[in-house]
């Protein structure tokens, strides 16, 4: 059993009128200060005071967070949202390892010393003393076996509707008490072993999870799943309240690892869209976070009372093609169907002049797009070398608009390119585009699905006029989210009926496409198949040389490997190009809009506003 730690805190009160709250608390408190102030005062009159001690006055105006609503789970390895995320990293703020404001994954403030193996295979963490969790509790090496032994037992974490990948990279866990040493061996090695298996994977209080499971009659998974609302961590601020679609509320740990953060209270508050920009210029909440909204931003930008921090998505909008399913198995007709798809348009109702489109999955923040004498470009709105080779499936008017008639027609050559083939797929796709290209017979249909919050959108996009111009059909159909992801994932009894699905994505700080795109990850329709385009090489490659391509990536040296996996990651976006297993929509340009009273406050796109609020203060 570990000690517990007791925190003797030296609370510096200060007392401020203010607008909301329990004002007969408020002047009753005012009058104890005044009161305590006075008595002082008689004291250092009777006393001879040799030097007065100077305090800094500190500022404990909350600060206000809007957000869309919470999951709740704020446990990672449930049905966590990126809203989740946010209140894990104010609560936790890092594991072993973590990242920093450029991106690159460093040892976190837990460890003291790190140690590789030549082989790759055993590291070994040395964690700093007299770090304790929120509750007090001494966190050890114990405490981190027992996180990463939780984190490997997919059968209890399965059992309470969770998920793990750890016991895939983790082969046994030793740990040393007295030196407060714990090595991991590793039953495999890959490029990104240090995001897999050590970034930020937070670490758990082993004794309040263990004393309380045995007390509720449950095993640790269950006690966690049961207690997922109320989380314990060590991170710059302690979880003290919750309030299901309302908020969380979250006060400075006076005992945190690392750099001490200046405010001294967090509000996450839910925000309805509708209502965020009032609230913000009001000053109810003090922060709207990666804002899409033209409207918005702009009338940010003209308040004084605002600033505003802006950056290109490390994701986007995208639609994904199940690329075994009809027609859409075959490359020709992806392809025409990117062509026809007017993506400056959808970006012109959604997000006005604030994003652009990409012609893969990879992100304006990723260095692997970049040549060593172009990494000035990084995160800019520049097209580098690499990726102005890529097949741009917008061709554009001389007025920069999107060309109807010309991509009509490019998409034409393609389809009848694969009409003239017969064989195998080939020969279900007849017809042409006077009239109408035909599959099995019946005349092209694509049917593509999406949430409700997509219906204006894409049904102005893909409007009957546009429509009748193609030699195809296109059908729309709006399904509820767990609907729709069911179909997406192959996770339903119904019989198949759509090819296209409307989502989005967010990228790794470091990728590995092969826990995505394998082709293992694609399972028998009824079973949830976690390669959401079920892509198996197109006509680039066999699926045996696809998973190769994909392998190859995963395996190259975590230390010394990263031209070799800058080379085959670029040879997987030119395929993804290719071969359109998704249609990478939209990068939004995010912009956070924030009270101008807030100041060292400076997000990027792999700098969220839950990190980058610890260095920021009050003016």
């Amino acid at each position: 059993m570990k000690k517990f730690i007791t925190l003797l805190l030296a609370l510096v009160l200060v007392f401020s009128l203010v607008a909301c709250g329990n004002s007969a608390s408020n002047n009753n408190n005012a009058v104890e200060a005044n009161n305590a102030t006075e008595a002082n005062n008689n004291n250092d009159t009777n006393e001879s005071a040799t030097e007065v001690e100077e305090v800094e006055e500190v500022n404990m105006r909350p600060f206000v967070a809007a957000t869309s609503d919470f999951n709740g789970d704020f446990y990672p390895g449930w049905t966590n949202s990126s809203y989740d995320v946010d209140i894990q990293n104010l609560v936790w703020a890092f594991g072993l390892m973590t990242d920093n404001a450029a991106g690159e994954i460093v040892d976190s403030p837990l460890v003291a010393e790190k140690t590789v193996s030549e082989d790759l295979t055993e590291w070994t963490f040395k964690l700093n003393d007299g770090i304790t969790f929120h509750n007090g509790e001494e966190l050890t090496v114990s405490d981190v076996k027992f996180t990463y032994e939780f984190l490997m037992n997919k059968e209890d974490f399965s059992a309470t509707g969770g998920s793990t990948s750890m016991d895939d990279y983790v082969e046994s866990i030793t740990i040393d008490e007295a030196a407060n040493t714990i090595t991991f061996k590793l039953k495999k090695v890959i490029f990104t072993t240090d995001m897999t298996v050590f970034y930020d994977t937070w670490i758990y209080a082993e004794d309040t999870i263990t004393n309380g499971a045995e007390a509720a009659g449950q095993n640790v998974h269950e006690y966690v799943k049961t207690n997922i609302n109320y989380p314990i961590g060590y991170g710059p601020y302690m979880f003290t309240e919750y309030k299901e679609s309302e908020f969380v509320r979250l006060e400075i740990f006076p005992n945190y690892i690392g750099k001490a953060p200046k405010l001294q209270e967090i509000i996450v508050k839910v925000t309805p869209s509708e209502t965020e920009l009032d609230q913000l210029l009001q000053g109810d909440v003090d922060l709207l976070s990666r804002t899409v909204e033209a409207e918005k931003i702009e009338a940010a930008l003209e308040s004084d009372d605002l600033t505003t921090n802006n950056y290109f998505r490390h994701g986007g909008g995208t639609m994904v093609l199940h690329t075994d399913y009809e027609a859409f198995a075959l490359t020709e007709v992806r392809q025409a169907f990117a062509y026809v798809f007017n993506r400056p348009k959808v970006i012109e109702l959604f997000l006005g002049e604030y994003g652009i489109a990409s012609q893969g999955p990879y992100s304006k923040n990723q260095w692997m797009m970049y040549d060593e004498d172009e990494m000035d470009l990084l995160g800019t709105a520049a097209v580098g070398k690499f990726e102005s080779t890529l097949i741009d499936y917008d061709i554009l008017d001389n007025d920069g608009k999107f060309d109807e008639e010309a991509n009509i027609a490019k998409a034409h050559e393609l389809l009848d390119a694969a009409v003239a083939k017969t064989d195998g797929e080939y020969a279900n796709l007849t017809g042409n585009g006077t009239d109408g290209y035909m599959w099995k017979g019946e005349r092209l249909n694509i049917k593509i699905t999406y949430t409700e919050f997509w219906s204006d959108t894409y049904n102005l996009v893909w409007n009957d006029d546009y429509i009748s111009k193609l030699g195809f059909d296109v059908t729309l159909n709006g399904l509820d989210w767990p609907v729709m992801y069911g179909h997406w994932t192959g996770d339903v009894a119904e019989e198949r009926q759509y090819h296209a699905f409307v989502g989005g994505t967010s990228y790794n700080v470091k990728s590995n496409p092969r826990a995505s795109y394998a082709t293992d990850k694609i399972m028998p329709w009824g079973q949830p198949s976690d390669n959401g385009s079920r892509f198996s090489g197109g006509s680039s490659y066999s699926a045996v040389e696809w998973d190769q391509l994909l392998l190859d990536i995963e395996n190259c040296h975590p230390i010394t490997g990263a031209e070799q996996y800058k080379a085959l990651w670029r040879e997987f976006i030119r395929t993804f190009n290719a071969e359109v297993p998704i249609i990478p929509v939209y990068s939004n340009n995010y912009h956070d809009l924030y009270s101008s009273e807030l100041e060292n406050f400076k997000t990027n796109a792999l700098w969220g506003w839950s990190k980058a609020i610890r260095n920021a203060n009050w003016k």
